[in-house]
């Protein structure tokens, strides 16, 4: 495998062992609603509950398990990691509108970091 791709691959571990320190079992999904967040954030543009489902193909109930994972905390699955707002939309009470946290955008920053070879300690725990 050529150096490049070998780094690249490298990167992608990288990343991914970032977010096997909250849970070794965590699914795909789990971690691309942060990182959507995160997207959505860096764009300044908004993002709910419901652009999930479309963005990463979840239901509406794992697409809001997976937010509130990220959020305070979800009775059906290990979470409350704070690193995710969740507030109602003024506009439509319906929509439950998502945002980062310090502690969260740190996080994101943490792994962009590490995938840039930087080393940013950023504590985390479940």
């Amino acid at each position: 495998m050529a150096t490049l791709e070998r780094d690249k691959l490298n990167t992608l571990i990288s990343a991914l062992r970032r977010f096997n320190q909250f849970d070794t079992k965590m699914q795909v999904s789990t971690m691309l609603t942060i990182l959507e967040v995160a997207a959505a954030n860096m764009d300044k543009r908004p993002i709910a509950v419901q652009d999930l489902e479309q963005k990463i193909g979840m239901l509406s109930g794992t697409a809001s398990r997976n937010a509130y994972y990220w959020a305070d905390g979800h009775k059906d699955m290990k979470g409350g990691h704070e690193m995710v707002d969740v507030k109602i939309s003024t506009v439509d009470r319906r929509r439950r509108e998502l945002s980062l946290t310090s502690k969260g955008k740190a996080f994101i920053e943490s792994i962009i970091g590490d995938t840039h070879g930087a080393t940013k300690g950023v504590e985390v725990s479940s």
